[in-house]
């Protein structure tokens, strides 16, 4: 039988699932997928591929896909037409509206959706056309932190600082995990942790604050645990040290204010005590402050673990004023602005005024509310309540705080629209589902993610096979929507995708839409060049304020506090990395997900378990203040004593859409341990890092062999090889 050699055919593209865009070679074999690779004449990305990458034709041919719009007839959903669903939604948001107004319709945005150029700015056109100020996304679980951080001390919310790693001679890192999730938050570093591996074959130091010996800091030159929740604690005494000592010294090119404010709290605090505040050593504090002062080339990096606690925002003020008292900003070996940003967004000025939430007045960040907030909103009667809702590709039911507060409020909504891939469990009370394309199957230039490149590079998404046959991209089904509302989207200036990607790099006058497209294997259009965010700083006058007045409240009541002893019998529950995932997405397919065992499993110090005498495989019960889940007992000597690991992110079922009949679920549902009012005060980020929790065993619980678990390896790495 002869093959056509039609259906033999290799697409090179690069992957959507995490900010790291990994350049993919998809080899397609009679209409399917055969192999996904690491597309190695990609001159940017491809040494990052994982496991995600690798499998993510399994998501897009998952027989549990929304393949057409379904809307709720009694407990079912019953396929249908575009048209009608349409119609249907834009007469009931035009009822919504007319009685409740149009702060009455809210919109989320989740990470599926939020990789996608044209879903995530169709999505925000749509809500920005009806007027709404209810919007929320998932950067509020995890992202708050750093955006507060960065708008209060140099104006720029969306400020990216990457790391200069090739020619850094000491990298602090607090509560970052690059060796599995690599660089790339809020901007990337390709290849990053081996680049910085690389540097300490010349000397440099790599030192890992974390409560838990991660793979990095496994491969770190030094590793230090403290408490969870109190980085602030030590990078403080670091800053005290560095004050006390005079080793500090301010850019000279660029005004900074607060040095003062910033000597007066150090002046009211002991080294003794911050050092009793994190359980670390005097001797640890003082030796990272004079070795990151004295190194010729230092950064501090903090990552997503701090971000997810009570004292994100203090510890990412903290961590930027490290950089600022010793002159590491837009320095070779330090931090640095990219490129793009200044070229686009961050020059222009602007972006949405803050405003205030109706229920508990907090303050928006990027423009959204704090999806801990959204609960209330929709369940707390008056002007303004949320009566509809639009899911963009997310699944908030599960990977924010509060799941089965959240999950009781959609259920009252008068609209609940998901446009996703999947029925997930946030969907199970919505009156609509749309289907979605994958990222497998649409053709576009993501400019929002490559303008946050570490050096100019853009790429194409290439569409290797068609969607599902009569699924339409999600941007139409916003589109038809506007139209059918009487609305127009972006000023009418953008009427497609590809409008948009092209005025875009056209503001940035350094490269065209065409050029992009002629380079299947992505387009390297510049050097990587620093100075940007000073001569931004300077030609708009702005100092830094390194002692912002909020902030400073805040840390002075957490230095009063200290840090409250943990009842006997509770532990603090920490997140991990798993690199065959992103946060929570593909939880809900077996493919990329089916052999990680952390979906039932509690990690826990060796010593505590013994003292409550479990051993591996034992049943044990969480119990927080909000719910109880069930767990597997691993034993390891990667954390410190009190604290326990807990993944992030599975729990979520997935229901066949024809029949609403669930059909696959991994693990617990971990975010329902955390209160949606336990969070961030500076933030309002929810305290999925540092939740208490009761340990109980289940003495009857069977052991056996199908149901072992064996110790955690913390410096295992599944990254795939390339």
């Amino acid at each position: 039988m002869h093959t056509d050699p039609a259906a033999q055919r290799t697409v090179f593209t690069h992957c959507l699932i995490c900010e790291q865009l990994c350049g993919l070679e998809v080899a397609v074999a009679d209409g399917r997928i055969s192999s996904i690779r690491p597309d190695k004449q990609n001159p940017y990305t491809w040494r990052d591929f994982c496991v995600k990458g690798q499998q993510a034709h399994e998501v897009a041919a998952s027989p549990w896909r929304v393949n057409a719009p379904m809307k709720r007839v009694g407990d079912r959903f019953v396929a249908t037409s575009y048209d009608e669903a349409g119609d249907d939604i834009a007469d009931r948001l035009q009822a919504i509206i007319a009685r409740h107004g149009r702060d009455a319709v809210a919109g989320y945005l989740g990470n599926p959706m939020g990789f996608s150029f044209s879903g995530s700015a169709w999505h925000f056109g749509f809500l920005g056309a009806i007027g709404t100020n209810q919007k929320y996304g998932v950067q509020s679980i995890d992202s708050n932190a750093k955006h507060v951080a960065c708008d209060a001390m140099f104006g720029l919310e969306t400020l990216a600082l990457l790391p200069d790693i090739d020619a850094t001679d000491y990298a602090l890192l607090i509560g970052t995990n690059p060796a599995v999730s690599k660089f790339n938050w809020g901007g990337k570093v390709p290849n990053g942790w081996r680049r910085l591996k690389d540097r300490t074959r010349d000397g440099a130091t790599i030192v890992v604050l974390d409560p838990r010996r991660t793979e990095t800091a496994a491969g770190a030159t030094r590793h230090i645990a403290p408490v969870p929740e109190t980085d602030w604690a030590f990078l403080l005494g670091v800053v005290k040290v560095m004050l006390d000592e005079g080793l500090e010294r301010l850019p000279p090119d660029i005004g900074v204010t607060g040095l003062a404010g910033l000597r007066g709290l150090c002046a009211t605090v002991t080294l003794d005590r911050l050092a009793a505040s994190c359980d670390v050593p005097v001797e640890d504090i003082t030796t990272v402050a004079r070795g990151f002062a004295a190194a010729p080339r230092a950064f501090a990096f903090a990552g997503t673990g701090p971000a997810l606690g009570r004292h994100g925002v203090l510890t990412h003020w903290l961590t930027l004023a490290l950089n600022v008292l010793t002159d590491r900003l837009d320095r070779p070996g330090g931090r640095f602005a990219p490129n793009w940003p200044y070229n686009m967004a961050l020059a222009k000025g602007g972006g949405e005024p803050k405003r205030h939430s109706r229920v508990r007045g907090i303050e928006t960040v990027v423009g959204q509310h704090s999806l801990s907030e959204l609960a209330d909103e929709i369940l707390t009667p008056g002007d303004g309540q949320v009566r509809a809702l639009i899911l963009g590709g997310g699944n908030p039911v599960s990977t924010g705080a509060g799941g089965d507060h959240l999950a009781r409020a959609l259920g009252t909504l008068d609209l609940l629209v998901s446009v996703d891939l999947f029925q997930r469990e946030s969907h199970r009370e919505a009156h609509w589902l749309i289907p979605a394309v994958h990222f497998l199957e649409r053709e576009e230039v993501h400019v929002g993610l490559h303008t946050y490149n570490d050096q100019p590079f853009i790429q194409s998404t290439r569409q290797v096979l068609p969607p599902p046959e009569g699924v339409r991209p999600e941007w139409t089904f916003y589109r038809d929507l506007a139209a059918a509302m009487g609305l127009e989207l972006f000023g009418g200036q953008a009427r497609a995708p590809d409008d948009l990607a092209a005025a875009m790099l056209a503001g940035s006058g350094q490269v065209t839409l065409e050029q992009v497209r002629a380079q299947p294997h992505g387009l390297v259009f510049g050097e990587r060049t620093m100075g940007h965010f000073r001569s931004f700083m300077q030609d708009r006058g702005r100092a830094i304020e390194l002692c912002p007045a909020r902030f400073a409240e805040a840390l002075e009541q957490a230095v009063a506090e200290g840090v409250t002893a943990v009842p006997t019998g509770q532990y603090r529950i920490i997140s991990r990395r798993r690199n065959g995932m992103m946060n929570a997405s593909l939880a809900e397919t077996a493919g990329s997900v089916g052999h990680d065992e952390t979906a039932e499993t509690v990690e826990l110090n060796a010593h505590d378990a013994a003292a409550m005498g479990v051993a591996v495989g034992d049943r044990l019960d969480l119990v927080s203040a909000t719910a109880t889940i069930r767990v597997r007992a691993v034993l390891t000597d990667a954390i410190r004593r009190g604290t326990i690991v807990l993944a992030q992110g599975w729990g979520s079922p997935l229901f066949d859409p024809t029949t609403s009949a669930e059909v696959f679920r991994r693990g617990n549902a971990r975010n329902k341990l955390v209160s949606d009012t336990d969070i961030d005060p500076l933030s309002a980020a929810p305290r999925l890092n540092g939740t208490l929790v009761t340990i109980v065993r289940v003495a009857d619980a069977a052991r056996d062999s199908d149901d072992a678990v064996t110790p955690q390896d913390a410096t295992s790495d599944r990254r795939v090889s390339a």
